[in-house]
């Protein structure tokens, strides 16, 4: 899929800050007013996105900065972007940031590797991650072997692609794996024949090139789990010196959240004023989040909140690939401490 991180953790050095304000140290929520009486000052926040380009998944967070949820909540929160697909992970865990989104699979890793990340809500509740190939033609795992496919070289590609490959009844050696940085145009011009990414990125993107659906086969249909792809994450150092800040940043996302998945045209409106150069139509923009807030909400309606079987499920299914050692208790991996409650 477009987004997600590699099981080995590489370094990140330097983050480049993208959105409003500074990403400069963040200070302990628990800091009270001065002793003349003013106001305390705004939590700053510094928040790494999980892909080095900007793209819709952002909308929730832009949201709460442009209609000031955040600013209710007392809080700055800077948006920084990782240098690579690879490190967003790495840069929580060193506390180069505060917050982030990451991937699943990068919380599992993570935690095998005893960096100190946790997971803090759900972003999205289900795996809608899959192969694709273009309009007109159909994929079926028994078309795949030979298939030149292109990944893009993350945590969460790389886990499920043994789950289709083995029902399939195939390894990676009957497939050819590219990784690329933009696979739609790849694989309209032929230069892939099939690709992995998700629902909401691949088919928005085939829709708005072509006018036409890809041909789709999902994971979950070939023996991956059905778990969340994203999620909200933090340092854990900085949760637990500022378990008030980070209660009021799941707040204000869910304020804003809400908000989007109600009010869509407007929330795409608002991201694509703050991030002008995001790479995508409007047309493309509109569908990718529209079919992101699909998956936002579990069976109750509720946003972000986790569960021990998602974790368990996930874990166990990456130790079956050989990509983690052991199953970890899930509060090893998440915490629903700081969601808003009801």
């Amino acid at each position: 899929m477009k987004h997600a991180r590699l099981l080995v953790l590489a370094i990140a050095l330097l983050v480049a800050a993208v959105a409003a304000g500074c990403g400069g140290s963040s200070s302990d929520s628990s800091s009270s007013a001065t002793d003349t009486g003013a106001a305390a000052a705004p939590t700053k926040v510094r928040l790494v996105y999980f892909w080095p380009s900007i793209d819709f998944l952002s909308v929730p967070i832009v949201v709460a900065q442009q209609k000031g949820y955040f600013k209710d909540a007392n809080l700055d929160v800077s948006l920084s972007l990782p240098p690579d697909s690879a490190t967003a992970t790495k840069v929580l865990g060193t506390g180069d940031a505060d917050l982030g989104m990451v991937t699943t699979t990068d919380i599992a890793a993570a935690a095998q590797e005893d960096v100190p990340v946790m997971s803090i809500g759900n972003y999205t509740m289900s795996n809608n991650w899959g192969f694709f190939s273009k309009p007109g033609t159909t994929v079926s795992e028994s078309t795949l072997k030979g298939k030149t496919i292109s990944g893009f070289g993350d945590t969460w590609t790389n886990a499920m692609l043994p789950f289709v490959l083995e029902d399939a009844g195939l390894t990676e050696s009957d497939v050819k794996i590219v990784t690329v940085t933009n696979d739609a145009p790849l694989l309209l011009n032929g230069k892939v024949d099939l690709a992995t990414n998700t629902t909401n990125y691949l088919i928005p993107a085939v829709e708005d090139a072509t006018g036409e659906t890809p041909g789709m086969l999902l994971a979950t249909d070939a023996g991956a789990p059905n778990v969340p792809i994203w999620v909200y994450a933090g340092n854990h150092d900085w949760l637990v010196k500022n378990p008030e800040a980070a209660k009021a940043f799941m707040s204000a996302i869910a304020q804003a959240t809400e908000w989007a998945i109600a009010n869509p045209e407007d929330a795409v409106t608002l991201y694509e004023q703050a991030y002008p150069d995001n790479g995508g139509s409007h047309k493309y923009n509109l569908a990718g989040w529209t079919d992101t807030a699909k998956y936002m909400k579990n069976a109750d309606g509720k946003l972000f909140v986790e569960t021990d079987q998602q974790w368990t499920e996930l874990a166990n299914a990456l130790v079956s690939i050989n990509q983690l050692r052991d199953v970890q208790t899930p509060s090893t991996y998440y915490t629903n401490e700081y969601l808003p409650a009801g």
